[in-house]
């Protein structure tokens, strides 16, 4: 998992670089129907919201003996949450824009795992590279409206106390925002997000024990997914 998001991140920040690059060989330039090649820096908000299974539980009851050591008890809880976002978009050809992002999300999930002698229990934090493309459909002097899809490359999970697999990276999305231009450059603006993770697994297991609870501990989450709202400021380039 850490390796994939590492790479989606080098993507991000390359892609983000090759944007700006691209950027500065063509200024804004203002006709009739609106704006056209021009770059927005956006940092917002976010606050997430769970659309799918919000809790899970599992268990296995070895019963006693000697193999009791085997039993363990765990927990999922899907929180609402806040984050942070950044990012970058390059709009061509008057119309189409493309996207690199960074999420944060705080907390997002609770997880807790008991085996004998053992509790892990904490909520991590998700940080995930992005990749999207917009179509600007509303592009006035003041409004920018867009819709578009997003991906993003990877999951990076801190703050947590032992290591967590995830056994899916990618998810899916769609976006719809506005941007709306207090000055020349800068704007204020929002955004609503669906992001589909599908059905996820996770493993919470401390490396220690992996391999002797049962499937290493591994269940699943069921179907994840999420709304997200955003609000903060642009600069337009």
């Amino acid at each position: 998992m850490r390796s994939l998001a590492a790479r989606g991140l080098a993507i991000v920040v390359a892609a983000a670089v090759g944007a700006a690059a691209l950027y500065s060989d063509s200024r804004a330039d203002a006709n009739r129907d609106g704006r056209t090649r021009w770059a927005t820096l956006r940092v917002q908000g976010t606050a997430i919201i769970p659309l799918g299974d919000n809790h899970l539980e599992a268990w296995n009851d070895c019963g006693s003996g000697w193999i009791d050591y085997l039993s363990f008890s765990s927990s999922i809880d899907v929180n609402t949450s806040v984050g942070v976002l950044a990012s970058f978009e390059y709009v061509a050809a008057r119309r189409f824009g493309f996207e690199v992002d960074l999420i944060y999300w705080s907390e997002v999930l609770g997880l807790r795992f008991e085996a004998t002698g053992i509790t892990v229990d904490g909520s991590p934090n998700f940080i995930l590279p992005t990749l999207g493309a917009n179509y600007h459909f509303l592009t006035g002097e003041k409004t920018d409206a867009y819709a578009g899809a997003l991906c993003t490359l990877g999951v990076i999970a801190t703050g947590f106390g032992a290591d967590i697999e995830i056994s899916k990276d990618i998810a899916l999305g769609l976006n719809l925002g506005i941007d709306y231009y207090v000055e020349k450059s800068w704007s204020v603006g929002g955004s609503i997000k669906y992001l589909d993770f599908g059905e996820v697994d996770f493993s919470v297991l401390p490396p220690s024990i992996e391999g002797i609870v049962c499937d290493n501990g591994l269940f699943g989450i069921g179907h994840m997914n999420f709304v997200s709202l955003t609000f903060g400021i642009g600069y337009r380039f």
